[in-house]
């Protein structure tokens, strides 16, 4: 066996987790190997819980020494719902190295690499890094980018269209692709419509039960009336008071006042324009297509003043799946800019 092997391993432990549970902080796993071989494994379950070294360290069955600790992030070296895992590492006396695949990107968090060093301990970072950080790619996003992840949603005609010439579009897809778009949503920290998504279907913008709820973000050039939904949730409006620039500057205003509202992950819901201008920008990471049997002949497409197949080119198909009669692609960039 060798490191690469042996990090892979923790990463396996990592993806065990549910990504909700764990939520705001990133999916890691640890493995502790002796005389190369694994002898315990531990994961990061649920958020306030033990994190990743510490399970494993307390799963170790027998006395060691010397031992070598994988790791997919650096452990933390500050106090939050837990002390500090460097310490605990430091505190065992049981490693003489320690092996990191990522760097911690939240500045709150690092320092574990140092403190591990300044203990005498070994410590090698960068095995695996790129494939440790693609199970986190919210918070790496919302880290090192800092702005919120986010996710382009929209459904459509066989045809490509979004909406019928009016407006109208309830309901394109079928209760079972609605469905997984809820859980889309319990899955995200916001949700941004723009102001006539509100007036033509006054939605609710909820998991539906599911789970969390997203918070709800508004693009609107007005004020709404208290009789929409989505009034009684809080939400954020953006007005041409604070965008006033082009569509790219202010998208970048709208992520800058998330980043900050801690927004990790964003899934925009709005309409053609809306869901244009985040294409034209630049600044999404995927794209969420339900595409359904149906045809309108005309209408709104989901892709105004250009051509889609163009941009389909600067993206990667990961999955696609079936419903009962609807289909849904998801679209990752291929190279991510900002």
């Amino acid at each position: 066996m060798n490191s690469t092997f042996f990090m892979q391993e923790a990463i396996n432990e990592a993806l065990k987790a549910d990504p909700n549970q764990v939520y705001p902080n990133p999916l890691v796993g640890c493995v502790i190997v002796k005389e190369n071989k694994i002898i315990s494994r531990g994961y990061h379950k649920k958020f306030g819980e033990n994190h990743a070294e510490v399970n494993a360290i307390k799963s170790i069955k027998k006395p060691i020494d010397n031992a070598e600790l994988y790791v997919t992030l650096e452990p933390c070296a500050h106090f939050g719902k837990n002390p500090p895992c460097s310490n605990t590492i430091i505190e065992s006396n049981l490693f003489k190295k320690v092996i990191i695949a990522s760097p911690d990107p939240n500045e709150k968090a690092m320092g574990g690499i140092d403190n591990l060093r300044k203990s005498g301990i070994e410590v090698v970072v960068g095995k695996l890094n790129d494939s440790a950080k693609k199970i986190n790619p919210r918070f790496f996003t919302f880290f090192e980018k800092r702005r919120p992840y986010v996710i382009l949603k929209f459904a459509r005609t066989d045809d490509g269209f979004i909406a019928r010439s009016d407006g109208s579009s309830k309901w394109i897809t079928e209760k079972d692709a609605r469905k997984d778009v809820h859980i889309t949503r319990s899955g995200c920290d916001g949700i941004l419509v723009g102001r006539k998504t509100i007036e033509k279907d006054n939605p609710s913008l909820d998991s539906h039960g599911i789970g969390r709820d997203p918070r709800i973000i508004i693009l609107s050039s007005r004020n709404f009336s208290n009789t929409f939904k989505i009034m009684h949730k809080n939400p954020i409006i953006f007005s041409r008071n604070i965008l006033k620039k082009t569509f790219k500057d202010n998208i970048k205003i709208i992520l800058d006042t998330l980043f900050k509202e801690n927004v990790q992950s964003l899934l925009v819901e709005g309409g053609e324009k809306t869901i244009s201008s985040f294409i034209k920008s630049g600044y999404y990471d995927e794209i969420h297509e339900y595409i359904s049997p149906k045809k309108f002949g005309y209408g709104i497409p989901f892709f105004g003043d250009g051509d889609f197949e163009k941009v389909r080119l600067s993206l990667d198909l990961v999955e696609e799946f079936s419903f009962k009669s609807d289909i849904k692609r998801i679209y990752k960039r291929k190279c991510l800019r900002d």
